[in-house]
C-alpha cells in the first residue's frame, strides 16, 4: 500500500471514530435532557413532531417571493415556480442546489461542487445566470463558481423562465431565491451530525427564539462546520458557515428585519472542467470518484451577505417595504482545465491561478395594496430599485496559467506541485448598474377571472475596463421597458388556468477563461417567454403543468475557440410536476419534461442544431413510505432520468443519457421528551457513470455512489 493510500485509510478510520464519538455524545445530551419538563420546550416539540410525520405539509410550499409582485400564493401566480423546503433538503441530506431540486423534472444538473468548480443547474435547458439569477430574500447576490450554505435557508424558490419585470435583467433560465430562516416564537434548538463518504463529517447547530416576548427581539442563528475527504480520490473539503437573522417590532405597525450569512469554503482535488480539442470525440464516462485533477488543485471562496429593511403596515390594505442588501464574494482559483487532445484520452492539465472579487449592492422600496373600483378588485404594486455589481478580476489575467503536465484521462498521473503563490491583486474589470421603476396591477373581475399587467422601466449601464486603465474599454447603455401580462381563470377554487408573457433584458455571458477572447463581454439581448399553464392545489395533491416557449440570443464557442454571440435559440416544451399522497402511507413527488431546444437564425454550421446542454427528455421521482408497523420509520427512494445532451453548438459531440437511483430511510423517535431523527441514504445506487456538461462544452463527472448518514436532536 502506498503512503498516500495508508494516509487515506488512516484518515477514514479516524473519521469513523470521530463520527461514533459525536453520535454517542449527542445521545448522551439527549438522554441528559430526557427529564426536562419545560412547558415552552414541550410546545416546540409538538410543532416539530407534527412536521416530522407529515411530509405533505413539511415538503409542500404554498407561497413564494415573486420580486416586484411581493409575496404571492403559488396557486394565484401565473408563472411556473418550484419551491423546496428545508425539511425536504434535510431529509434528503442534500449537499447542493442540484440535489435540492432533484425531484423537479425541469431542473438539470450541470456540475458538482465536490469534483468541479461548483454545483450548477439548467432550467428547461437554460443555465441560471451566476451573477443575476441568484437572490437572497429577494435581493441580488453573486454566485460565481461557489455554493451557498443550504443549512441557512427555510425555503429555496425557483422562478422558471425570465424574471424581467419581477427582478430586472438576467438570463432567462430562471431566478433562484434563498429565503433565510427566521426567528421562532418559542425557544428552539436542534443539532445535526452528518457523515458522507469517504470521510466528510459535518456538524450543524440551529438556534432560535425571542428575547422580550412576542414583540421583542427575535433571533435565529445557524452554525455549520464541514471537513474531510470527499468521494473524489484525494479530494478534500473544509467549510465553515454561519447565518444570523434578527427581527424587532419598532411599533405595532413598523417591523425591522436583518438577515446575514458568512461562509468560507475550500475544496481540493477539483477542476474547472474537461474540454475536448477539435476533432476529439466525447470519451466514455469516468467513475465519479476517480481522480483526474491534482490533489492540490481547487478553489477557495468566501461569502459575506447582509440585508436589512423595514415593513410599514400603513393600513389594513396598504404596506411599504424598504430593503437594502450588500453581498461580497471572493474566489481564489487553483483549479485546472483538462483538455483531451486525442481519442485515446491523452490530455494536458493547464492550471489557472487567480483571485477575483464581486461586490453587489441593492436598494429597493415598494408599496403594495388593494383598492376597489366598483366590484373590481385591484392588487397594486409600485416600486423603485437600484443595484450595482462590481467585478474585480485578477491582475495579470492572461499570465496566470501554468502547464502541470500531460497524461491520460483514464489513469491520471500525479504531477509535481509547483506551489505557485496566488496574488490577491485585482483590478475593476466591469461595473453593471441598474435603476428601475416598476408597477403592476392584478385585476380580479370575478371569483373566476383575473388578469395581471406589469411594467418595469430600467436604466441599464454596463461598463468594462482594461487592466491598468480607468478609461472604459466598452460601455453599453439601454433603457428598456420590460412588460409582463397574464390572464387567469379559476373554474373552481383549487384550480388555476393561465396564459402569461414575460420579457427580460439579458446581460450577455462573458467568454470563459479558456476561450481565445477570455472574459470578453457582449451587448445585452432581449429574451421572451410565452407560457400556458394549469395549477391545482387540493388537500392531498397538487400539480403544475406548463407549455412554454423561450426565445433568447445564442452564444457559443466556435471552431476557432472564440466565444461569439450570433443567432437565437428557441426552447419549447412541456413541464409537468406533481405531489400527492397515495393512501395513508405513501407520498410521491416528481414529474416529466419534454424539451425541444433548437438554434435558429444562426450561422450555417449551427443553424437548426440542438441547443447544447439541453436534454430532450427528463423524468424525476421521489417517494416516501411510512411503515405502519413501526411508527416514525420512513423508507425513501428516488430516481432521475436525463436524456442525451449536445456538448457544442454544431452538435459534433453529445454526452449520453443517464439514470440514477437513490434509497434511504429515516426514523424519528424521542429520547425522553426530545425528538431525535436518524437518516441514512445511498445515492446513485448502481454507481452509474455519466457526464454532466456546463457552459455547453465543458464535461464534469457525475456524482458516484454516495453513502450519507445523519442524526438530528431537537431540544
Amino acid at each position: 500500500m502506498s503512503v498516500a493510500a495508508r494516509c487515506h485509510a488512516l484518515h477514514f478510520s479516524m473519521a469513523r471514530r470521530r463520527l461514533a464519538v459525536f453520535i454517542l455524545s449527542a445521545l448522551a445530551v439527549g438522554i441528559a435532557h430526557a427529564d426536562d419538563n419545560d412547558p415552552q420546550n414541550a410546545k416546540v416539540l409538538d410543532q416539530v413532531s407534527v412536521t416530522a410525520t407529515s411530509a405533505q405539509d413539511a415538503y409542500h410550499a404554498t407561497e413564494a417571493d415573486t420580486g416586484a409582485l411581493g409575496q404571492r400564493s403559488l396557486l394565484d401566480t401565473p408563472f411556473s415556480i418550484s419551491a423546496v423546503t428545508s425539511d425536504l433538503i434535510q431529509n434528503r441530506q442534500s449537499i447542493d442546489i442540484n440535489e435540492a431540486f432533484a425531484a423537479d423534472p425541469g431542473v438539470t444538473p450541470l456540475s458538482s461542487g465536490y469534483s468541479g468548480e461548483s454545483s450548477g443547474i439548467a432550467v428547461r435547458g437554460l443555465p441560471v445566470d451566476l451573477l443575476n439569477g441568484y437572490k437572497m430574500d429577494g435581493l441580488s447576490i453573486p454566485s460565481w463558481g461557489t455554493d451557498l450554505p443550504l443549512e441557512a435557508f427555510s425555503q429555496i424558490e425557483l422562478l422558471k423562465g425570465p424574471g424581467g419585470f419581477m427582478y430586472g435583467f438576467g438570463a432567462p433560465g430562471g431566478i433562484i431565491n434563498f429565503v433565510s430562516k427566521q426567528p421562532t416564537l418559542q425557544p428552539y434548538a436542534s443539532f445535526t451530525l452528518g457523515y458522507m463518504n469517504d470521510g466528510v463529517l459535518s456538524e450543524e447547530a440551529d438556534l432560535g427564539g425571542t428575547i422580550g416576548g412576542q414583540s421583542g427581539w427575535g433571533y435565529r442563528l445557524n452554525l455549520v462546520h464541514e471537513d474531510g475527504n470527499t468521494f473524489v480520490d484525494d479530494g478534500h473539503i473544509r467549510r465553515n458557515a454561519a447565518s444570523l437573522a434578527l427581527t424587532k417590532d419598532i411599533t405595532s405597525n413598523l417591523h425591522w428585519h436583518f438577515n446575514s450569512i458568512y461562509q468560507d469554503r475550500d475544496v481540493q482535488g477539483t477542476y474547472y472542467g474537461i474540454l475536448l480539442a477539435p476533432g476529439v470525440s466525447t470519451p466514455a464516462p469516468l467513475p465519479g470518484d476517480q481522480r483526474v485533477s491534482q490533489p492540490y488543485t481547487g478553489y477557495q471562496t468566501t461569502y459575506r451577505v447582509a440585508n436589512t429593511g423595514v415593513t410599514w403596515d400603513i393600513s389594513p390594505d396598504w404596506s411599504f417595504h424598504l430593503d437594502y442588501s450588500y453581498a461580497n464574494q471572493t474566489r481564489e482559483n487553483h483549479d485546472s482545465a483538462l483538455t483531451i487532445t486525442d481519442n485515446q484520452g491523452t490530455y494536458t492539465d493547464l492550471n489557472y491561478l487567480g483571485y477575483s472579487r464581486y461586490d453587489y449592492q441593492q436598494w429597493q422600496g415598494m408599496f403594495n395594496g388593494t383598492v376597489m373600483t366598483g366590484a373590481i378588485k385591484h392588487d397594486l404594486v409600485f416600486g423603485a430599485s437600484w443595484q450595482a455589481l462590481d467585478e474585480h478580476y485578477p491582475s495579470g489575467l492572461f499570465t496566470t496559467s501554468q502547464l502541470l503536465g500531460t497524461g491520460n484521462i483514464f489513469d491520471a498521473p500525479i504531477f509535481p506541485n509547483p506551489d505557485t503563490p496566488v496574488s490577491h491583486a485585482t483590478y475593476l474589470a466591469e461595473t453593471t448598474t441598474q435603476r428601475a421603476l416598476f408597477a403592476s396591477d392584478t385585476v380580479t373581475f370575478s371569483p373566476q377571472w383575473s388578469a395581471l399587467l406589469g411594467l418595469r422601466y430600467m436604466e441599464y449601464i454596463d461598463t468594462s475596463y482594461n487592466q491598468g486603465s480607468t478609461t472604459p474599454s466598452a460601455r453599453y447603455t439601454k433603457n428598456p421597458l420590460t412588460p409582463t401580462a397574464a390572464i387567469m381563470y379559476k373554474p373552481i377554487a383549487p384550480v388555476t388556468l393561465y396564459a402569461s408573457y414575460v420579457q427580460s433584458l439579458e446581460q450577455a455571458s462573458s467568454a470563459p477563461e479558456t476561450a481565445a477572447n477570455a472574459y470578453q463581454t457582449f451587448s445585452p439581448t432581449i429574451s421572451k417567454q410565452f407560457e400556458f399553464g394549469a395549477k391545482t392545489e387540493f388537500d392531498t395533491w397538487s400539480t403544475n403543468l406548463a407549455l412554454f416557449q423561450v426565445q433568447r440570443g445564442l452564444q457559443y464557442l466556435n471552431n476557432d475557440n472564440v466565444y461569439v454571440q450570433n443567432g437565437q435559440t428557441r426552447y419549447q416544451g412541456i413541464d409537468f410536476s406533481a405531489q400527492t399522497h397515495l393512501g395513508q402511507n405513501w407520498m410521491l413527488m416528481g414529474g416529466v419534461m419534454y424539451l425541444d431546444a433548437t438554434n435558429v437564425q444562426a450561422a450555417a454550421d449551427v443553424d437548426g442544431k440542438r441547443a447544447y446542454g439541453a436534454p430532450r427528455l427528463q423524468g424525476n421521482v421521489y417517494v416516501e413510505y411510512s411503515v405502519p408497523q413501526v411508527p416514525g420509520l420512513f423508507l425513501t427512494g428516488g430516481a432521475r432520468y436525463v436524456g442525451n445532451e449536445a456538448v457544442d453548438a454544431n452538435n459534433s459531440n453529445f454526452i449520453g443519457a443517464y439514470h440514477t437511483f437513490d434509497l434511504g430511510a429515516r426514523y424519528t423517535t424521542t429520547l425522553g421528551s426530545h425528538p431525535v431523527t436518524y437518516r441514512v441514504g445511498l445515492d446513485n445506487l448502481t454507481n452509474e457513470k455519466y457526464w454532466l456538461t456546463s457552459w455547453g462544452f465543458i464535461l464534469n463527472q457525475g456524482t458516484p455512489r454516495t453513502v450519507r448518514a445523519s442524526v438530528t436532536f431537537t431540544l
